[in-house]
């Protein structure tokens, strides 16, 4: 009766009075776990989860807390624990399965050969030891003439590489019913990347699992590439930066492009041969 007679007098509900009495019971009980989780050996305090605690809780003293309350409470309070962390993201590998499922097949079947531009064309990335880490470079090559016709370089091989080289092509070329061959990384199995290609009229094509023979023209233009900048030099006698291995690469390609002859074109560079066909 006293607490009615006192909610009428502060002019408040009887409900909002006995919540915050409720919410202050509460958060005194909190405290006196939160007290006691502080009060755990070491071992248990800096290396139990939420479950494990509740465990040793209902074990070791009379305070009732679940799993729930006690994950609320470490939270509450900021209390860490000091576990693993995970190598990838959670549902990584699930994300993974439903990415691989349905994968295009092996149309280009090492068929390295094209009557016209941008018929057929082969991505992959390759990796160079920097000083700051890695660098990776994704390029797009024209398989009519060898032709590289975009790349780009990043400190991270993740779907943004391959979308950024993707997006590039896209913007500077007419890529409809063009076959677009890769392996089977990650980075061209993700959803957005395989969307991506459907939108603009490209055919996919992978290489068999395992069997880097199935893009064997992108793995000989890395191999050309690493001998010819001196990659391997650098390797022996002292790192380059990102920048400067990056202005090598860019350079190189250019070269590659413009002015390196080739056998398979009557010892012609691709851009040339490129502007005879057209001709």
């Amino acid at each position: 009766m006293k607490k009615n007679k006192l909610c009428k007098i502060a002019g408040i509900p009887r409900s909002s009075f006995y919540y915050s009495d409720k919410a202050a019971e509460k958060k005194t009980e909190d405290e006196k776990i939160c007290r006691r989780i502080l009060r755990m050996p070491k071992k248990v305090l800096c290396t139990y989860g939420a479950k494990r605690k509740s465990q040793w809780f209902k074990q070791k003293t009379d305070l009732i807390c679940n799993h729930k309350k006690m994950s609320r409470i470490l939270s509450e309070f900021g209390i860490t624990t000091h576990n693993r962390l995970r190598k990838y993201p959670k549902d990584y590998y699930k994300t993974l399965k439903e990415n691989r499922r349905n994968l295009p097949a092996n149309i280009l079947d090492r068929d390295f050969s094209a009557s016209r531009p941008l018929e057929k064309a082969a991505t992959d990335i390759s990796y160079f030891r920097v000083r700051e880490g890695w660098l990776f470079l994704s390029p797009v090559m024209d398989l009519y003439n060898n032709e590289i016709l975009r790349h780009r370089c990043s400190m991270k091989n993740d779907e943004n590489l391959v979308q950024d080289t993707l997006n590039s092509l896209i913007k500077n070329y007419d890529v409809k019913n063009m076959m677009l061959h890769s392996d089977q990384g990650t980075t061209y199995t993700a959803k957005e990347y395989r969307k991506k290609l459907i939108e603009n009229g490209i055919v996919q094509s992978m290489s068999r699992r395992g069997n880097c023979w199935d893009n064997a023209c992108m793995e000989h233009f890395f191999g050309t590439l690493k001998v010819e900048t001196g990659y391997y030099r650098t390797l022996r006698n002292g790192l380059l930066s990102y920048n400067q291995m990056k202005y090598l690469i860019d350079d190189f390609i250019d070269f590659y492009n413009n002015e390196r002859i080739q056998k398979k074109l009557n010892y012609c560079s691709p851009v040339k041969f490129r502007s005879q066909g057209a001709a």
